[in-house]
């Protein structure tokens, strides 16, 4: 019969796999659950896992001390192969950087390398006789005793292109190292588009940056010059290797502008050949027009000569100013003076054109000739005045003055004389118109000049008045 004790169940307790209690087998197989096979037998023990598998730390400890070693001597190593290549004991000589330095500087630091050197120029920007660069490079390694190329500076030198065509001598300054160009077209007897100069000079030094004036031969041309001035046109047919002629013609263009040439501009003729300029005249458009004078001074004469006056009497004064008589048989009288308001002229017997020569024109006067009088002139109908300062081209008539008018200072006496004087102002210049009638004579006279030279004489004898001074002086003075 069984025992109540023995039929009471057994108390199992399962295994964790992750309790403490689980073994790892030694050759890292599954862990094994005892509840997998059943329950224990009363009185049986659970079998222990042991604490360590047998020849664990004898088979794996050794191996990795061994590793570590190994990477320790392969580290050791590398840095000393580091440190010595850095050292330059072994892999050849690392190339100076001699850039910018002196032929002989750079020479001796490779050759301190146990490097050879090898010199060869190159033109450059750079100071003539220092390194540009080096074959091989700065800092290549090269093995002791090879060569190494240093290409020392030399000044850029403009090559010889003449006679070369334009397309050739661009060619020529680029290899030079040339970059900027310009073209500048010249007369020449050389072969047409054939290059005859350079700017700067065959031979000379440049920088890259420097601009190469290239001249190109052309045959001998007449250049354009009509519409230009006389000195621009003189000017564009010396530079064409020609020689320039002038003639004054009547115009209306603006005095002094070409009008023609002969040739005619463009025609290809022989160095050194004569142009004739057709040039509007630098004349007054009237001898009446006294303003006029003062813009032609140093053709005054030439084109009173021309009008039919002859030069009487010709002489300098104070400062180099001209006084000029020029006389005609039906033109009346032309003054050149710096008293235009004096009816007398001192006759010298000079006859040099000095405004050709540059005496100034300070004013100038006309004294009319008979035929030249209005029919109401000796009437001194003020008509008559006007119609001869019209004559003359004056405008901006000012003020009218009679012999009933005028203001006569006291180192002066009044005749029995009469007179109509108009005055009027043009910019800086200021004229004047009289008509005087003096016994069974008529005569009148105009003038011209500056209203800067009535500045030198006291004008408050006169009633401060430019008119009164020259009546009074030209009927009383």
């Amino acid at each position: 019969m069984t025992d109540e004790k023995d039929q009471a169940p057994e108390r199992l307790v399962p295994v964790e796999q992750n309790s403490e209690d689980a073994v790892e087998d030694a050759d890292a197989s599954a862990v094994v659950d005892p509840g997998r096979f059943g329950r224990v037998a009363q009185g049986a023990r659970a079998a222990v896992a042991p604490d360590s598998v047998p020849g664990e730390g004898k088979s794996r400890r050794p191996g990795r001390a061994v590793i570590a070693l190994v990477l320790v001597v392969v580290l050791v190593g590398c840095i000393a192969a580091a440190a010595t290549y850095g050292a330059e004991l072994w892999g050849g000589k690392s190339v100076p950087y001699v850039v910018g330095t002196p032929q002989e500087t750079a020479s001796g630091k490779i050759r301190a390398k146990g490097l050879a050197v090898k010199v060869a120029t190159v033109a450059s920007d750079d100071p003539e006789g220092t390194v540009v660069r080096t074959s091989p490079a700065s800092g290549t390694r090269a093995q002791v005793g090879s060569t190494v190329t240093i290409y020392v500076a030399k000044a850029r030198v403009v090559p010889k292109v003449s006679g070369l065509q334009l397309g050739e001598a661009k060619k020529a300054l680029r290899k030079a190292g040339a970059k900027n160009f310009s073209i500048a077209y010249v007369a020449s007897g050389a072969a047409d588009g054939s290059v005859v100069a350079t700017e700067p000079a065959e031979g000379a030094t440049f920088q890259a940056s420097d601009t190469i004036t290239i001249k190109v031969a052309r045959p001998y041309t007449v250049p354009y010059v009509v519409g230009k001035t006389e000195a621009d046109a003189r000017a564009a047919v010396a530079e064409a290797g020609l020689t320039a002629s002038v003639t004054y013609v009547k115009s209306d263009e603006d005095a002094q502008t070409v009008v023609a040439a002969d040739p005619a501009p463009g025609t290809t003729i022989e160095q050194g050949a004569t142009v004739t300029l057709q040039v509007s005249a630098p004349y007054p458009s009237d001898y009446h027009h006294l303003r006029e004078y003062f813009n032609y001074k140093t053709h005054v004469t030439e084109f009173l000569k021309g009008e039919g006056f002859q030069l009487a009497s010709s002489s300098t004064g104070d400062g180099g100013v001209a006084r000029v008589l020029y006389t005609s048989a039906d033109k009346g009288n032309v003054t050149v003076t710096d008293t235009p308001f004096s009816h007398s002229f001192p006759k010298g017997t000079g006859t040099a054109d000095v405004l050709a020569s540059g005496a100034a024109l300070a004013g100038i006067r006309l004294d009319f000739a008979s035929a030249d009088l209005p029919a109401n002139a000796s009437s001194l109908d003020a008509a008559a005045v006007r119609q001869l300062a019209d004559a003359c081209g004056f405008t901006g008539m000012s003020q009218t003055l009679t012999q009933d008018q005028v203001v006569v200072p006291s180192n002066l006496r009044k005749s029995s004389a009469q007179f109509v004087c108009a005055y009027g102002e043009m910019g800086d210049y200021c004229w004047s118109v009289l008509i005087v009638r003096d016994a069974d004579r008529t005569r009148a006279a105009a003038t011209c000049a500056p209203k800067s030279l009535y500045d030198d004489y006291d004008l408050g004898k006169f009633n401060n008045s430019i008119c009164d001074m020259i009546a009074c002086v030209d009927v009383y003075g």
